[in-house]
């Protein structure tokens, strides 16, 4: 009987996590503008051709795929899957396993999306380049998470990379 009521406990607070608030769905994230800033890079460059190839270039580097390229629209989308297996997430699940009897959704795969969109500078010459890498989480029991990946360091390699192969092949290097 305890197993049973903890098990529906623990099965509401997942369960918990998972609706969906419309009231907010159109605010803005307090961190939008960092956000967008980490995304966004200004290349001095006439030639936004060059810079969606480089970036091609690169995406490919990284292990993507290329799945869409519209160049006329300066949009390019690209995917990879990988595994989702954590470690902490397994041990987790065991515990509660082991304390309540109840199993708990484990993450499996992911397809992480990387985006790139290229814009002319209003102010100034050159094109503004926006890299957004996002990834779908999949688990065991068929459920899905969505996150954006904000880690910086991200997308500090991408432009990195990107200004490097711009330039290379700018060059004819």
């Amino acid at each position: 009987m305890k197993k049973t009521l903890l098990s529906l406990c623990a099965s509401s607070v997942l369960l918990t996590g998972c609706t969906v608030h419309t009231d907010h769905l159109y605010v803005l994230n307090e961190n939008y503008l960092q956000e967008r800033q980490q995304q966004t890079r200004r290349f001095e460059t006439k030639d936004e051709e060059l810079i969606l190839s480089s970036s091609a270039q690169v995406l490919q580097d990284l292990g993507f795929t290329l799945t869409e390229s519209e160049t006329k629209m300066g949009l390019l989308t690209a995917s990879k899957e990988r595994d989702a297996k954590n470690g902490g997430q397994i041990a987790g699940a065991i515990l509660l396993a082991a304390l309540t009897g109840a199993r708990m959704p484990m993450d499996t795969v992911q397809t992480i999306h990387a985006t790139v969109v290229s814009s002319k500078s209003k102010t100034e010459d050159g094109y503004l380049v926006r890299a957004k890498f996002a990834r779908v989480i999949f688990n065991d029991m068929g459920g899905t998470k969505i996150e954006v990946i904000q880690e910086p360091e991200i997308y500090q390699e991408f432009f990195n990379k990107l200004s490097e192969s711009a330039f290379l092949t700018a060059n004819d290097i």
